[in-house]
């Protein structure tokens, strides 16, 4: 299954067919009833580098730039619902993702469509998935044991006054150091730095939120 024809299930929603014969440019399947690209896209694209070789559309993917909700929101999709999500609930979402198949899509400033790199990501298993971010342009894996040793640290972090900038950077500022020097914590730090690069510890550190 691709992201389109989820999508498509999600939303209970029909696709827009075309009379092309050819290849898909962003699923890369072929397809009888393709859409011309410029009927799917506007000039402003800016996600050309995503596209594989092709001459057309298929109507699944071509429904994937119908709405710009997709773009613009944070989303959940399984073949039982759709629903967008604020960046409040992104953590809540990452670690009860619905039932299988599944896509999460977590958007910033919703400007790009860096689920493009997930065409053929759809989740099947809730304890290992592939899920997008609209910093990142490749997919990013999920996985839970990781996942929530990687929450468990970053709580304690935040709790000892780590500031999130400093969690994603591994660079701490003097005050943090001198803290850490007197509490006893130095050795966590140095841990926790070990994690800079690590997307899926950066994108728990952008989405994490106090329990209540």
């Amino acid at each position: 299954m691709t992201l389109g024809k989820l999508l498509l299930e999600a939303t209970k929603s029909e696709a827009q067919k075309g009379n092309i014969k050819g290849i898909c440019v962003v699923c890369s399947n072929e397809t009888e009833q393709g859409l011309p690209l410029k009927e799917c896209v506007s000039d402003n694209f800016t996600g050309w580098s995503y596209f594989f070789s092709g001459n057309c559309m298929c109507p699944e993917c071509a429904f994937l730039f119908s709405d710009q909700t997709f773009r613009r929101k944070s989303w959940v999709a399984s073949p039982q619902e759709f629903r967008t999500f604020k960046n409040d609930e992104a953590q809540q979402v990452l670690f009860n993702p619905p039932e299988p198949p599944f896509f999460i899509h977590i958007a910033k400033t919703g400007q790009k469509q860096t689920w493009l790199s997930c065409i053929h990501r759809v989740a099947h298993n809730p304890h290992k998935y592939f899920f997008s971010h609209e910093k990142y342009d490749v997919p990013i894996l999920f996985e839970r044991d990781k996942a929530e040793v990687y929450l468990q640290l970053i709580a304690e972090a935040i709790a000892k006054g780590l500031t999130k900038t400093e969690l994603t950077t591994g660079e701490f500022s003097t005050k943090t150091w001198q803290k850490a020097i007197e509490g006893g914590y130095r050795d966590f730090l140095r841990e926790v730095s070990k994690f800079k690069g690590d997307i899926l510890w950066e994108v728990l550190v952008d989405v994490y939120r106090k329990a209540d």
